[in-house]
């Protein structure tokens, strides 16, 4: 995004459902947010499975996991819809403009922010293949903090559910973001009860054969790494608390900042 006005670098943030709904952790990052945008520009990037899943089953739908993902029929896709990019993205743009931040919200699909493929033939589950960061651009020039829901659609207008996760991953390598933030409900990537502060693609193949890294932070490491490979800076795991959690996993002080 070489025509950013302000020439400012971008911090891509990406928060799960589970930190997005506490409100007050919620109102205290924005707060530092707009403490930070003199520095920094941010898109701010959320997800919300498990308040999917719970809304499901409210409509007497079970939600089927197949590796961790979710398959997601047309009657879920509604669901998926109507919580991650009404509700659970105006709740958040409420609390963002609310801390005075500017803030709009908007989906995969809004300007074809992303769009991609289903992937499979019984699932709305999708794949992201392709990234258009032009609405990106127009909103930070213009001082809107960019708040995006992971829902999307296929060129051709079928509703897809796409990971939070690789939604961030794909915007932040298209727009060659400074750092990308997961959020996450722990400290870091963990090796004998301590936080590895700096993680270098050496390091975590290392880490990745010896067991240290496993489960689910197995993807989240190598994609982490292959949008390195792609142009973001750097990319950080960890907790966000309290106020100076943002700026201290920015400079690497706090979490584990990924590194090529």
């Amino acid at each position: 995004m070489s025509d950013n006005k302000s020439n400012k670098k971008i911090i891509v943030i990406k928060t799960g459902g589970k930190a997005a709904s506490e409100k007050s952790a919620m109102i205290t990052l924005f707060k530092e947010i707009k403490e930070l945008k003199n520095k920094y520009d941010f898109v701010f990037i959320h997800g919300g499975g498990a308040e999917v899943t719970r809304v499901s089953k409210v409509f007497g739908l079970e939600p089927v996991f197949k590796d961790g993902i979710r398959l997601t029929t047309p009657e879920e896709m509604e669901i998926v819809d109507m919580v991650l990019s009404g509700r659970m993205n105006k709740e958040i743009v409420r609390l963002a403009n609310s801390s005075g931040i500017v803030s709009i919200g908007l989906s995969g699909s809004d300007a074809m922010l992303f769009s991609g493929k289903q992937a499979g033939e019984k699932t709305l589950t999708g794949k992201i293949t392709n990234v258009n960061p032009s609405i990106l651009s127009l909103l930070i020039k213009n001082d809107y903090l960019p708040v995006v829901s992971s829902t999307s659609m296929t060129a051709d207008g079928i509703a897809l559910n796409i990971n939070a996760d690789e939604a961030a991953l794909e915007i932040a390598s298209a727009i060659k973001a400074d750092k990308l933030f997961f959020i996450s409900d722990i400290q870091g990537v963990m090796k004998d009860n301590n936080i590895i502060n700096i993680l270098s693609e050496k390091m975590a193949e290392e880490e990745i054969a010896s067991g240290v890294i496993s489960g689910g932070m197995i993807p989240k490491v190598k994609s982490s790494i292959s949008a390195l490979k792609k142009g973001v800076g750097a990319i950080i795991i960890g907790e966000y608390l309290k106020n100076g959690d943002l700026l201290a996993s920015i400079d690497a002080k706090k979490g584990t900042s990924i590194v090529l």
